[in-house]
């Protein structure tokens, strides 16, 4: 039955009224005559009640309710499969009927039809429709004009071929016919970049045969350097784009490095991350590529110069009968440009030049060793001769380290340090030279003069370390009483520490002795050297001989000395007045 909606809101309010006044019974009938009228079930009845009239049944809810024979596992593994099947291009390839058929010969109890399992995991919300949900996104938002920009970029629509302006059209280039698009060597690509602050677009062209790190570091220098006839300029703190092969090329992430800025890429299929830059080439495309089919370009410079000037009104609200004001909830309507001036002196960073930029993507890191006055010295591009970087007082520094040196654009000849720790998070150091005066003689006139003045340097890690270790070694103590300390030899720790006591109470375990050999080792003879003829005589008169010529006789006999095994026969000889022997040599 049809019927108008607000005949129907009044009749259901009305109804409502009557079953509360009906008495016990009563509203059975009334309920039947409802759904008689509408054609309506009963649980779509008291939906619609409840709805229009916030009436219910006062009902209890059963006790089973939202409760089914299904066990979690069999839904879990039949929305798992069906999940598993999803294409990259995001095409199903299984369904219910079949999940249900695998899980049931896989040992799961199937009970319920496919209508009952599609119910059940549809309000568990397992489906592979209701899994496919994005997340919803996080607002994001950026401090400042150039404080974080979005680039991307994307085929054109236009492309030249024997100096022609062509467009991309769907009837010949789509998916199933690519290789008619690859026959077309130099494509247009274009670059976009999003200031995420002030909503200002700026594209570019180039024409080239795919992506490429030149390409993008020409597009990068012609964003934010300084244009003739354009307000934007300048380098961002952070700059968000997709991890594409130029993206994260070598050389361009050097020169970012170099420029300070910080690179966030999005993880791969998710670039919705950076929806700003992707609503840029929409807008891009719509906006100012639309136009080119009734007012073509013959060239890719001709392409980018309009591009410039569309850019500048655009972003200005300035295209006649156009309004291309940025709306944002909270804002009143307001031209890019307009939120883009906003900008302060010490957030606006100038673009070195194009011929220094381009040096700085060899990105050429150097190593450098830290001498014993915890110095580097490094030439930097910017300057001719060597300069010389203090490291006094850094983490993580000490004499004899090598460090990993890079220049930076921005600063007073400055350098990115990089210091490699334990944990494989680098510590990072961003230094300027010392600035230093010298005397005639080539010494720092800040140094201290001897005699007069003293100075120190800060305490390196190898300091702090030290003096941590000093203070568990002598607790409680000063520097001066812990050099005291060392100095006289003081027990360490406070005697606190049983290094030695405990040994004469350690059990050794008991062992069967082990049998050994025996070394047969001859004790060694020594012969006693001859005494001199005066320690002979000595020895001769202490035993009762008494010769004059006793020490004579003694040289004459024994040129070579006196044997002191011969003292014996020679006090015998003399006592008995006979020639004392003489030992010969046998041959």
């Amino acid at each position: 039955m049809a019927t108008h909606p607000d005949t129907t809101r009044d009749y259901l309010r009305e109804l409502a009224r009557r079953l509360d006044a009906a008495p016990h019974g009563g509203k059975g009938a009334l309920l039947a005559e409802a759904r008689a009228l509408y054609g309506w079930s009963a649980s779509k009845l008291y939906a619609e009640l409840e709805r229009v009239a916030g009436w219910t049944s006062g009902r209890k809810a059963r006790a089973d309710k939202g409760h089914t024979r299904a066990s979690t596992a069999l839904l879990n593994t039949v929305a798992a499969m069906q999940r598993g099947s999803v294409r990259a291009n995001g095409k199903q390839t299984m369904f219910t009927p079949v999940a249900a058929s695998i899980a049931a010969n896989n040992g799961h109890e199937l009970t319920l039809s496919v209508r009952q399992l599609n119910r059940l995991t549809r309000a568990r919300r397992l489906n592979v429709s209701q899994q496919a949900e994005r997340s919803a996104p996080v607002g994001l938002r950026s401090l400042h004009p150039n404080h974080a920009h979005q680039v991307d970029p994307s085929l054109c629509l236009v492309y030249y071929l024997r100096g022609k302006q062509h467009l991309i059209r769907d009837d010949e280039f789509y998916k199933n016919k690519l290789d008619r698009l690859a026959r077309v060597k130099w494509k247009v690509w274009r670059y976009v970049l999003y200031d995420h602050a002030s909503g200002l677009v700026l594209p570019w062209y180039v024409e080239a045969a795919g992506e490429s790190p030149l390409n993008l570091f020409r597009f990068l220098m012609h964003a934010w350097g300084q244009q003739p006839g354009r307000r934007f300029h300048g380098v961002p703190k952070v700059l968000m784009w997709d991890k594409g092969s130029a993206n994260t090329s070598s050389a361009v992430q050097n020169l970012l490095r170099a420029l300070e800025v910080e690179s966030i890429t999005h993880a791969a299929g998710n670039a919705r991350a950076k929806g700003g830059v992707e609503g840029g080439n929409n807008l891009v495309e719509t906006q100012f590529e639309s136009r080119l089919r009734f007012d073509p370009v013959h060239s890719v410079e001709e392409l980018n110069a309009a591009a410039t000037a569309w850019a500048e009104a655009y972003n200005a609200n300035a295209i006649p009968h156009q309004d291309t004001r940025l709306r944002r909830n909270g804002i009143s309507p307001v031209a890019r440009y307009d939120l883009w001036m906003k900008i302060r002196q010490d957030e606006l960073r100038i673009l070195p030049p194009v011929d220094v930029c381009q040096a700085f993507l060899e990105g050429k890191t150097r190593t450098r060793t830290v001498s014993r006055e915890l110095t580097i010295s490094f030439v930097h591009p910017r300057t001719k001769g060597s300069r010389t970087y203090d490291l006094a007082g850094l983490a993580g520094i000490c004499a004899g380290d090598k460090l990993e040196v890079s220049p930076l654009l921005f600063g007073d000849c400055a350098i990115n340090l990089r210091v490699p720790r334990y944990d494989g998070e680098d510590l990072v150091y961003r230094l300027e030279p010392v600035a230093e005066e010298l005397d005639a003689f080539g010494r720092s006139l800040a140094a201290p003069v001897i005699g007069e003045t003293y100075a120190r340097r800060p305490d390196s890690d190898t300091d702090r370390s030290g003096k941590a270790l000093d203070a568990l070694l002598f607790p409680g103590m000063t520097a001066e009483q812990m050099d005291k300390a060392r100095r006289s030899n003081a027990t360490l720790m406070g005697g606190m520490v049983d290094a030695v006591r405990h040994l004469e109470h350690i059990e050794i375990p008991a062992a069967l002795p082990r049998k050994g050999t025996d070394i047969n080792l001859a004790a060694p003879v020594f012969e006693a050297p001859p005494l001199t003829h005066f320690e002979a005589a000595k020895a001769l008169r202490s035993r009762g001989v008494e010769r004059p010529d006793l020490h004579p006789w003694l040289a004459a006999q024994y040129p070579d000395g006196v044997p002191e095994s011969e003292l014996d026969a020679i006090v015998a000889a003399m006592r008995g007045n006979t020639q004392p022997p003489r030992l010969q040599a046998v041959g």
